[in-house]
């Protein structure tokens, strides 16, 4: 009823295993950094799909110009880009955020904005102690 040839086919299938793409986490197969100037001007960007990367891209970047722009997408509509901006601030800690996080913590009905509002409070406070 089988035959050996139909056998190939799923050889075929096997080897192109695509968790065989993922990297192994080696130095050399590092990603390149996006340039954060584009992604400064794209945290402006009308359109929510761009903000929200242009936020991601700053949980990766350390750039204090940042914060200003992710202080501002806290309160975007989209609650996308107000968890990357939570997270964004994150990793760009800065005292003068600490006053819009608690805020928006305060406000926001999303459930993962709110858990990145509270992780990236615990980062700022940390880094950069808030002196009300």
């Amino acid at each position: 009823m089988y035959d050996n040839d139909d056998l190939t086919v799923l050889e075929a299938e096997i080897e192109l295993d695509p968790l065989d793409s993922i990297g192994t986490g080696n130095a050399e197969e590092e990603i390149p950094q996006p340039d954060p100037d584009e992604m400064l001007a794209l945290l402006e960007s009308p359109h929510n799909q761009q903000r929200m990367l242009a936020a991601r891209a700053f949980c990766e970047l350390e750039d204090a110009r940042a914060v200003p722009y992710l202080i501002r997408l806290l309160s975007d509509a989209c609650p996308l880009v107000r968890v990357s901006a939570a997270y964004g601030l994150g990793r760009n800690p800065s005292s003068s955020a600490v006053e819009f996080l608690i805020d928006q913590l305060s406000r926001d009905w999303n459930g993962y904005v709110r858990k990145g509002v509270v992780w990236a409070l615990g980062t700022v406070t940390i880094a950069a102690p808030w002196n009300p």
